[in-house]
Formats: structure tokens, C-alpha cells, sequence
């Protein structure tokens, strides 16, 4: 999706071309940290509804060289700042957008320095000022494996006080994609990275050199142990120098059975993703409900575009005190939804929402 312009000219560093002291400088890398909040600008002063409390908000870019061409309401382009665990700790508004934004709602674009299964830490190298690093957390699903010391651009948004990444790209794959107005090559999502080799591809965990199942040191032994079934006497193993012991046979000159001398076993596989259902709308409430608790399994609480701006402050006030893992869900309608496996802590914890 195609960034506003004054989306582009908020962020913290871009493409740049120079001249310094007569000589063209090689273009900066596109490095950037950016949310995108719907909020308001007055009196110098930047607050949001979407930010969790204690995230300090201060102005920065074009809103704190004119807070006044910047005032009013609509979604702003914030720079972000994070612990490596990907809890949002400041920002800083940068400028307010002209166009409706539809894009993703967290950008992150730099050098991934260490990735697991839980959280992705980035450096980001700005064309002017001090390097700074910045923490996502993985969104649930997301899972793929990632290679640090590359560069890449994350997509996510803000679950509670957490950036949440959901997708990525290699950067410089994107970047080329956009410049010639290409499709965007295919996204790292759920648990594939199709950028990867055969071999990296199959690897569970990050950081793990031990290769995965049925390649490396257990290929022999198969090989040995299918020749073994097969009737055909397993092959050496070169540089061994052992010999095979002279069979014995039992009475009546008939040798005994042949044992499969290799036994592999394997962790079982885990069972993939479940598809997720349909994003295009959530699950339809009682007749003349606006907010309340639907769905068979995952549940969903729901809001309606009519109750969304009077309860939805108070939920996400709420959802850092979720008991279980859960999901939050902004759908094309307006309407928003916390998605939750756990029936009854859903319920224990709306009638809290409810209380206040």
C-alpha cells in the first residue's frame, strides 16, 4: 500500500542522494520506525486515545518546527521508542496526515541484530543523529525464521503496550520492488520464509545449527537401515575400518533373521497454524446488540463502529490485565473485536471492562 507523502517526509531517515565537499554521496539506507495513531494536536500538545498509559508524547519533526500547520485532528505519524522487548516506552509526533492512511499501522525498516520465537530487535541508522534500536514482539502466528545481520522491513501495529510484528520483507527486495513499480515480492509470514534455502528453511528455532531431521548425520543410518530391510547387507561406512562379523546360523543350516540395527525416531511434527477465519467481518452479535461476547470457539468480544468510540477506550485500558492469550482485531467496517480461546476468562474479565 502506497505511503501518503506527508507520511514519507515524517520519517526519521529516507533515501537520500548529497553532494559533500564537491563528491555524491551513495544513497542512505531507508531506515525508519514509524507508527501511525489516530489522535489530536492542540496547544502544542499531541494525545491519543491508542497510546497506553505512561507513553510519554512529546512533538518532533515538521510538528515541532510548526505545531500550528500541524494542529488538528486525524491519524499522525509517530517515531517510536521501545525496550528490546518490544514495550512502547515514548514517541514523538511527527506530522499529521493529509490523505486516509490504509496501510499497516507499525512500519520498521533496519538491521535485524537478534531474533527468537518470542521478539525481533532492529538497529535503525538514521541519516542524521544517533543510532537507536527498537523491540517488536512476534504477533501470535508469526513464527517464521529470520537471519540477523540482514536488513529488513516489519509490519505489525500496537497490541496493547507491545509492537507487534506480523509480517516482513528483505528490504532491499521491497525497495526494488517499489521503485519499479513492481508487485511486492511475497511477505515472511505465519511460520514460512520462502527466502530461505531448503535446508535454513527447515530449521525450528533461531540461532540453530544442528540441521533438521532426516538431513546430515542420519542419512546413513537410513540408508543402512533400508538396505538392512531390503535383504541387501548395509554398505561400510568409509574410514571405519571395522568388519562385519561372520554370521551364525541356526540349526538346520538357515540364518537367523536379520535385526534392523537403526532404530530413528523423530519428534512428532506440530500440528500447523489453523487457518484464521474470515478478517473481513467479525461474528454477527444478538439482534440489537452493539457490544458483547460471540463465536463457538476462539470467542470473540465484539464492538460495533456505535460503541466503539464510548467502550473502546475502556477496553484497551483493560487489556493489559487479560488473564489468557488473546488477539485484537480491526476490521474494514470500524468494528473491533478481542478474540480470546478461553470462554470464561473472556467473561470474568468483560464484566471488569464493564464495572470500569
Amino acid at each position: 500500500m502506497a505511503e501518503p507523502a506527508e507520511a514519507r517526509e515524517a520519517l526519521p531517515a529516507g533515501q537520500g542522494e548529497g553532494k559533500e565537499r564537491g563528491e555524491k554521496r551513495p544513497p542512505h539506507p531507508p531506515h525508519q520506525a514509524v507508527l501511525f495513531l489516530p489522535g489530536v494536536l492542540e496547544g502544542g500538545a499531541f494525545r491519543s486515545e491508542r497510546l497506553p498509559q505512561g507513553v510519554e508524547a512529546v512533538l518532533g519533526g515538521k510538528a515541532l518546527k510548526d505545531p500550528e500547520g500541524e494542529a488538528g485532528e486525524g491519524v499522525f505519524a509517530l517515531w517510536p521508542r521501545t525496550d528490546e522487548g518490544g514495550r512502547l516506552l515514548s514517541v514523538q509526533a511527527a506530522s499529521r496526515l493529509r490523505e486516509p492512511y490504509e496501510g499497516p499501522q507499525a512500519v520498521v525498516q533496519g538491521v535485524l541484530l537478534y531474533a527468537d520465537r518470542e521478539r525481533l530487535v532492529l538497529l535503525i541508522l538514521p541519516k542524521a543523529g544517533e543510532p537507536f534500536k527498537v523491540g517488536l514482539r512476534r504477533a501470535r502466528g508469526f513464527t517464521a525464521r529470520l537471519e540477523t545481520k540482514k536488513a529488513y522491513r516489519l509490519e505489525g501495529r500496537l497490541g496493547g503496550p507491545y509492537l507487534l510484528a506480523e509480517r516482513a520483507w528483505p528490504l532491499g527486495k521491497y525497495l526494488q520492488a517499489k521503485k519499479e513499480g513492481r508487485p511486492l515480492p511475497p511477505p515472511i509470514q505465519g511460520r514460512e520464509n520462502p527466502y530461505l534455502e531448503p535446508r535454513e528453511r527447515g530449521s525450528r528455532g533461531e540461532g540453530e545449527g544442528a540441521p533438521p531431521a532426516g538431513d546430515g548425520a542420519e542419512a546413513p543410518r537410513e540408508r543402512g537401515a533400508a538396505g538392512v530391510r531390503e535383504g541387501r547387507p548395509p554398505q561400510k561406512e568409509e574410514g571405519r575400518g571395522q568388519k562385519e562379523a561372520p554370521g551364525r546360523k541356526e540349526p538346520g543350516g538357515k540364518p537367523p533373521p536379520r535385526r534392523d540395527p537403526v532404530r530413528v525416531w523423530r519428534a512428532p511434527e506440530a500440528p500447523p497454524d489453523p487457518a484464521p477465519p474470515d478478517l473481513g467481518r467479525p461474528p454477527a452479535l444478538g439482534k440489537g446488540q452493539v457490544m458483547g461476547i460471540t463465536g463457538t470457539g476462539p470467542f470473540y468480544l465484539v464492538l460495533l463502529p456505535q460503541a466503539v468510540p464510548d467502550w473502546w477506550p475502556k477496553v484497551e485500558r483493560f487489556l493489559p490485565e487479560f488473564p489468557r492469550r488473546y488477539e485484537v482485531r480491526f476490521y474494514p467496517d470500524g468494528s473491533r473485536a478481542v478474540v480470546c480461546g478461553d470462554l470464561e476468562a473472556l467473561k470474568v474479565w468483560y464484566k471488569r471492562v464493564l464495572r470500569g
